[in-house]
């Protein structure tokens, strides 16, 4: 079965949810930004191409964020707190700039002597712009790129470009000031600082902050036009905004994407997520690279090669949740830290699961890729029955690249030493062994048994046809949905039905809920 049209904005959701956890946002607060953005630009009667430059600036407008975060990270500790800290001031009034970053140095050294303590923040003080404003060009620069290989336009690219920039020229990395800041850059940061000071402060306190700061960070018209109309168009953004409503949002024409931009897509998000720090680079190519050729290796349909290999792609998007300060420590995780970090499947399925076409199948994959047969997993402590082909090869896949990488905490394992390791967890009942060898013959490692066999020898079509049938549908349905001949799906099912061991559609459907090949989605529970 082919990969359906997956709409564009499907996509910049999921970007969004992310920059989100990576910011320490409120949830949904692009989603809600992007709202009151083209509420506001409706009300200034602006044209459609405007519009839409609004609505992926919204969206997208912190998707560079993560570029050198390990930077960020090692100059003033919790970035994540940092970046909520800042969401309260005036990036443009010099004392609470200071005061903020005091705060994250005291926050990161809080034990250590007075003495050490002031030095620290002398010498933090006197580094800030040269350690900030390269960190801020990055990010810029990387917003840009993923832009465009997610297929925007140049002119929605270049705003990307201006994301800290402000009217009075206060802003960073260049200095902008007026009518050079793009129009689009500037209807934004009022729209997503009003939606973050409400959030932080409520509302009373945001309009008197918008109107103080009107002349200096938003242009006096704009800031005219939200306040005038504050409450219309903040009107139920205090919570949730579903997918359904930001994609009636986008002005048409509506971009769609193909098997092969979903590809780049995936592949996108992968980068975006693996550049906070220089060990994870590459990290979640590599892990995709593995599961993609062990799962054609193991005899899988297409349609599961893709989606493992999607899955692949995003696993680890949950972990923006987690600051990178965590990550970069050289000492096993707290307690408190560990269960932060074991939330990440869940972050990752919720940012993934209202994607068009296989994304909730990818979602559920990437929402078990830490899971274990034994029940030892997290975040759900789903068991064999609970976890596909699929989602064992992700899990064996990322195990087994995850142990030959380096950690701040821990040297890379040799790929002898690796194998070894998740061969260990196979013994004791964690890892599927089929599973495991697939991953590991494809990693170059000499197999300790035999080429783990198709499941009862059935051909990756016999298995589209089980997992129909299972579901359900007749043989004619069966069919239609993979554009074959009725009486081709018929002798599909004979086959496979000769090679399991049965006799009836709800003997075939039991088979494949034993065995994990029902096709898996999101659960609630």
């Amino acid at each position: 079965m082919g990969a359906p049209a997956v709409r564009r904005a499907d996509f910049l959701m999921a970007l969004a949810y992310a920059t989100d956890l990576a910011t320490g946002h409120s949830r949904d607060f692009a989603l809600r930004s992007c709202v009151l953005a083209m509420r506001l630009a409706k009300v200034a009667r602006l044209d459609e191409q405007m519009c839409r430059a609004v609505y992926h600036q919204a969206l997208l407008r912190y998707i560079g964020c993560n570029a050198d975060t390990h930077l960020l990270a090692a100059a003033w500790g919790d970035e994540i707190a940092l970046r909520r800290d800042l969401h309260r001031i005036d990036m443009g009034n010099k004392s609470e700039f200071v005061e903020t970053f005091v705060r994250a140095i005291t926050r990161t050294l809080a034990d250590a002597p007075p003495a050490e303590l002031a030095k620290a923040v002398e010498r933090g003080l006197a580094e800030a712009a040269q350690v900030n404003i390269p960190i801020l060009s990055g990010h810029c620069e990387v917003a840009q790129r993923i832009a465009e290989r997610i297929g925007l336009s140049e002119e929605l690219r270049e705003n990307l470009g201006q994301i800290y920039e402000r009217w009075d020229g206060r802003g960073l990395p260049r200095g902008l000031s007026g009518n050079a800041v793009r129009f689009p850059v500037r209807l934004v940061t009022l729209a997503q600082d009003a939606i973050a000071l409400t959030d932080i402060h409520g509302f009373e306190s945001m309009t008197a902050m918008i109107a103080k700061r009107a002349g200096g960070a938003y242009e006096m018209e704009l800031a005219e036009v939200l306040l005038t109309h504050a409450e219309t168009v903040l009107a139920g953004l205090d919570g949730p905004v579903d997918r359904e409503t930001i994609l009636a949002l986008e002005p048409a024409p509506h971009a769609f994407l193909d098997e092969q931009a979903c590809e780049e897509a995936y592949l996108a998000i992968a980068d975006m997520i693996d550049m906070r720090m220089p060990f994870t680079f590459g990290h979640s190519r590599a892990v995709a690279a593995l599961a993609g050729a062990a799962a054609k290796q193991m005899g899988l349909p297409a349609s599961d090669i893709r989606g493992v290999r999607w899955a692949a792609y995003t696993h680890d998007i949950g972990e923006l949740a987690v600051p990178v300060s965590t990550w970069m420590r050289a000492r096993a995780l707290t307690e408190r830290e560990t269960d932060a970090a074991r939330l990440h499947p869940y972050h990752g399925e919720r940012a993934l699961a209202s994607l068009g076409g296989d994304g909730p199948i990818v979602a559920a994959l990437v929402q078990r890729h830490h899971e274990r047969l034994d029940g030892t997993g997290y975040h759900r402590n789903s068991r064999g029955p609970d976890l596909s082909p699929a989602a064992r090869i992700l899990a064996a896949a990322e195990a087994f690249q995850t142990a030959r990488e380096s950690r701040p905490h821990r040297p890379a394992l040799s790929d002898q030493a690796a194998a070894a390791k998740v061969r260990g967890a196979v013994k004791e009942g964690r890892l599927c062994p089929d599973a495991v060898e697939a991953v590991l013959t494809c990693a170059g490692q000499r197999a300790r048994r035999a080429p783990p066999k198709r499941l009862a020898g059935l051909t990756p079509r016999e298995i589209e046809v089980l997992r129909l049938i299972a579901a359900g549908n007749t043989a004619k349905e069966a069919a239609s949905k993979l554009d074959i001949a009725t009486k081709t799906a018929d002798n599909h099912i004979q086959s496979l039905y000769s090679k399991i061991g049965v006799t009836t559609r709800a003997g075939a459907a039991l088979y494949a809920l034993e065995r994990g090949l029902v096709q898996q989605g999101i659960s609630s529970a």
